[in-house]
């Protein structure tokens, strides 16, 4: 794993926040009682039992208010609760430190001798913004990263939806498509019976072809074009000489990711309307594509009319509700025709 990929997928836990929290307290200790450090005696092993105390009573109050945060209350009483719980947490940590000051520094009476008078229980209630803001902190930084778990989930799910539905609507040409076909050679088998089972093994061919990506949302450009050339030589099979057909792009954007059988129904449609709006002559079929900038461009073209049919029809229909789903806003589709000329174009974020 490279350290790009592991700076993406590194996530903060509580031990890193428990760690780097003390840290940065202990430097601030020292920095800003620099004089007592260097002329105390003791001072640095007093600092280092301090934070003894202190990380070991922040970690059992991690499993205390863990208990507590599951159970949802207000937040009122949440502070209420850190507000107790830090003025016990203080007066602990007094304690304790009362009992091992006697150790360290000549001139401190022993714990049992130390007055707890109304300058003591004051100290207490200082010392006792320690423990509250790292109570705080713990349900902060643990509401936010409930919070950052629920919006990745959220994303997970919308983006499981979005594929599903990408499925559900690449699983409706292939029937749709095996039905034409099939119809194609049932016409050819009582005319010509070569053509026929020529076609046949075609089909089975682009079938076979179209399994290996059946799972795939995403496909090369360059195989997306393999599987649409093995349809049209099957509509070639079918239409002989009246059919021509042109696959052209650049070998450098050849990677570029597009849905797979996105150009299927469009191609199918200048196939089956050029053809029928061409009068038994021959129809040419031109699909293109080319890099625009930070855009994929790809256009189908052919000689003929428009049929306002078409416009309405599952294989557009079905295409514009793929790229919606799949690019939301950044992408386009349109239609232009004039009489001689069909063109439907359309642009999708270029992705390799």
């Amino acid at each position: 794993m490279n350290a790009r990929a592991f700076i993406k997928n590194f996530q903060l836990n509580f031990w890193h926040y428990q760690l780097f929290g003390w840290s940065i307290y202990i430097v601030n200790e020292v920095m800003t009682s620099l004089d007592f450090f260097a002329k105390t005696k003791n001072a640095i092993p007093y600092l280092i039992i301090a934070f003894a105390i202190f990380f070991a009573e922040t970690m059992g109050l991690r499993y205390v208010y863990r208990y507590f945060y599951n159970l949802r209350k207000s937040p009122l009483l949440y502070i209420l609760l850190i507000s107790v719980i830090s003025i016990f947490c203080s007066f602990i940590m007094r304690e304790l430190l009362m009992m091992v000051e006697p150790l360290l520094f000549k001139s401190v009476p022993p714990w049992i001798e130390r007055v707890r008078n109304i300058r003591y229980f004051g100290a207490i209630f200082l010392s006792a913004w320690l423990p509250f803001v790292w109570s705080i902190l713990y349900f902060v930084i643990r509401y936010w990263q409930e919070l950052q778990n629920e919006i990745q989930k959220s994303k997970n799910l919308q983006l499981q939806t979005v594929k599903a539905q990408l499925k559900m609507l690449r699983y409706q040409l292939n029937p749709h498509f095996l039905f034409n076909s099939l119809n194609s050679i049932q016409s050819l088998m009582y005319t010509d019976v070569k053509k026929a089972d020529l076609m046949l093994t075609e089909l089975s061919e682009f079938l076979r072809y179209s399994l290996k990506h059946n799972n795939d949302i995403f496909i090369p450009l360059k195989e997306e074009f393999e599987i649409m050339e093995k349809y049209l030589f099957i509509e070639k099979i079918r239409f002989s000489e009246k059919l021509h057909y042109t696959i052209d792009f650049p070998d450098e954007i050849g990677n570029a990711k597009i849905l797979s059988f996105l150009t299927q129904p469009l191609i199918e449609n200048a196939v089956k309307y050029g053809m029928r709006s061409n009068h038994n002559e021959i129809t040419h079929v031109l699909i293109e594509a080319e890099k625009e900038g930070d855009m994929l461009k790809i256009s189908i073209k052919n000689n003929g009319t428009w049929i306002d049919k078409a416009e309405q029809g599952t294989g557009i229909q079905n295409t514009k509700e793929r790229l919606k789903n799949a690019y939301s806003d950044h992408c386009n589709f349109n239609i232009a025709h004039n009489d001689e000329l069909v063109s439907v174009e359309f642009k999708i974020p270029y992705d390799e």
